[in-house]
Order: structure tokens, then C-alpha cells, then sequence
């Protein structure tokens, strides 16, 4: 990438309804592909300097029902990248309370920590997770980190590079992420698939987990999992999520999240050429966000859904089945 970042958004498709679109066995929803860029000069000291403005952003992250945590409480951006020897991931983090309890490595997750899921294709079958604890939690000072293993031959060991500075407010993080772990060959067009989790805890036993994809448990298929390509510039910014649901009377609506510096932007949906509802971004404490209703005829379900920012097309999207009427 030059010098400049970017300004298109892209926007993520999230399903209200998403966990029981999967007890049905709807499958998961397409991914579009994400271009991140080379970066040939980057350090793993967990310091931001080198990135410059670089990298392909995301800037945002949900839960799987599309509410982002208020800013003031918990707020996890980052910058993906790729060298000769693997995928390069920035994580810039504030958070009001740092709680990190795990006694064992494979219960990291449990609280504050980062997770990135990695394979060799989104839907392969070999794949590997990350969970990083920051050491931030002053009674545990410490980096930790754990690695589980979803290779079908698990030859060799799997390793990271990992550093981490501490800021005023939370911590910059930087990870390198070895090609050598799944046996990939780096090369300009080369797609994997790639997972992103942040989980917060303020209190024992108490966890709230954002995610990229907007499925959870990629450990257990990597459809759940992005679609990363390999280029020489990245793709536009991940700035806003959108999410397509019903409410409690099982009326269809779409809920649009994106960052602060979208408010007042208005948002349509539409259903081939037919408007079924409109809206504005407003602030909230996670940044801004509209809910819009949709229109929908008796006995014709919504089919494909266009979402438009200011008119400009930002994705597609297609509504889980809605839920069993009650008798």
C-alpha cells in the first residue's frame, strides 16, 4: 500500500439469527476475500512504528448478534499483513479492567486475551488457533500463549512470535504467524482462511467475545473463517458490520454498527429494486448504529438484501430463516 489509507468501507455480513440458522443446517454465509498487503520491514517488537499507515484495518468487532462493546469499556482494532515467513498481525487494544485467571494455558480464552484462527483455505481441513493472553493483568504479568492443533498430520512443532507494549489505556500487540505451521508457500494470490477473537472480562466468569467472521467456533470448521488473499495493497477498511434478524414478534429487521466517524450516514436496504427500509446512523456508545425495520409482503419471503451507505452498494445479504410461528 502507499502512503494513504484507504477510505471505501468494507462491511461485514452478520446474521441476528445466526445460531439458529446453524441448528437448522443453513450453511454458513459466503465470504467475500480480503486483500492484505505485503510488509517486508516489520519487527515483532509490539511496537506500532514500522506499520506506519499500513496494513489492511479492521476496525471494528461484534459479538455473533452484532452488539459492539462500548468504547469507553472495551474497544480491539487490527492490521493484518504478510512476509516471506507468515501472516503479520497488529492488535492495538484499550480496555478499562484487565483480568487474566487462567492457572493452564488452554483456558487463556477465559479471560482477557486475543484468538486468531488460521488455515491453509477457508472450508480445508487443516488449521491451527492462537489464544494470547497480554499480561496485563498485574497478577499476570506475563505474555502467555497457547496453540491447539487442528492439522490432520500434526508433524512438527507449531510455534508464534509474539511482543507486547503496554499504553496508558491497554496494550499494542504484534504476532507473526509462521507459514511453516500449516506447510503454505507465500505468494501474491495465495487465499487462506483467517478468524479473529477478542474477549473481554471484567469479573470471574464473566466473558464478552467479539468476533471477525460473524460464526463462532472456527476450531471446529474453517467456513467460519474468512477468506484472506495475499496482495501487494490491502483492501478498503473494515468499518462498519451489518447483521440481518427478526425481533420478538418475528418481524425481519436490519442492524447497521459501524465506527463514530459514520454518524449520520444513511443507510438503505433493498430487496432487488424494491426499497424495504431506510435509516440513519446514530451515535451509541460503541460508536454509531441504526436498526431498520423491513417491509415484507405476507407470504413472500426477503430474498437477496442489498445494503447501501449513502447510496454506494457495501454488501449483500441474505436473512437466516425466519423463526417457527407459534401455534
Amino acid at each position: 500500500m502507499g502512503g494513504k489509507c484507504q477510505t471505501r468501507v468494507w462491511m461485514l455480513l452478520l446474521s441476528g439469527m445466526v445460531l439458529s440458522a446453524m441448528a437448522a443446517g443453513a450453511a454458513e454465509p459466503a465470504s467475500p476475500v480480503f486483500d492484505i498487503p505485503k510488509l517486508d520491514d516489520i519487527t515483532i517488537d509490539g511496537k506500532a512504528d514500522e506499520w506506519g499507515d499500513r496494513g489492511f484495518r479492521i476496525e471494528l468487532l461484534a459479538d455473533a448478534y452484532g452488539k459492539v462493546p462500548p468504547a469507553s469499556n472495551y474497544s480491539a482494532k487490527f492490521r493484518l499483513g504478510w512476509n516471506e515467513k507468515g501472516v503479520l498481525v497488529l492488535a492495538t487494544v484499550t480496555d478499562d479492567v484487565f483480568l487474566e485467571p487462567a492457572k493452564k494455558p488452554e483456558e487463556l480464552w477465559k479471560g482477557d486475551s486475543v484468538e486468531f484462527f488460521m488455515a491453509t483455505e477457508r472450508g480445508g481441513n487443516d488449521s491451527l488457533q492462537v489464544v494470547i493472553a497480554p499480561g496485563c493483568d498485574p497478577n499476570s504479568p506475563d505474555i502467555r500463549y497457547n496453540i491447539s492443533d487442528y492439522r490432520q498430520k500434526k508433524e512438527g512443532k507449531l510455534t508464534i512470535e509474539v511482543a507486547r507494549t503496554k499504553t496508558d489505556k491497554g496494550y499494542v500487540m504484534e504476532v507473526l504467524l509462521p507459514w511453516k505451521n500449516l506447510n503454505i508457500e507465500a505468494a501474491e494470490g495465495k487465499e487462506l482462511g483467517f478468524q479473529i477473537y477478542a474477549n473481554d472480562s471484567d469479573k470471574a466468569d464473566e466473558r464478552v467475545q467479539t468476533l471477525w467472521y460473524p460464526v463462532p467456533e472456527a476450531n471446529v470448521d474453517s467456513n467460519r473463517m474468512y477468506r484472506v488473499r495475499l496482495a501487494a495493497k490491502p483492501s478498503p477498511a473494515v468499518q462498519a458490520l451489518a447483521f440481518g434478524g427478526y425481533d420478538a414478534e418475528g418481524k425481519a429487521q436490519v442492524t447497521v454498527a459501524a465506527v463514530a466517524e459514520l454518524k449520520g450516514k444513511k443507510i438503505k436496504v433493498k430487496d432487488e429494486d424494491n426499497e424495504v427500509g431506510k435509516g440513519k446512523l446514530e451515535a451509541d456508545a460503541g460508536g454509531c448504529s441504526v436498526k431498520i425495520q423491513l417491509k415484507q409482503k405476507k407470504d413472500k419471503p426477503l430474498g437477496t438484501l442489498t445494503v447501501l451507505l449513502d447510496d454506494e452498494e457495501l454488501t449483500k445479504l441474505t436473512l437466516p430463516q425466519p423463526p417457527a410461528k407459534k401455534e
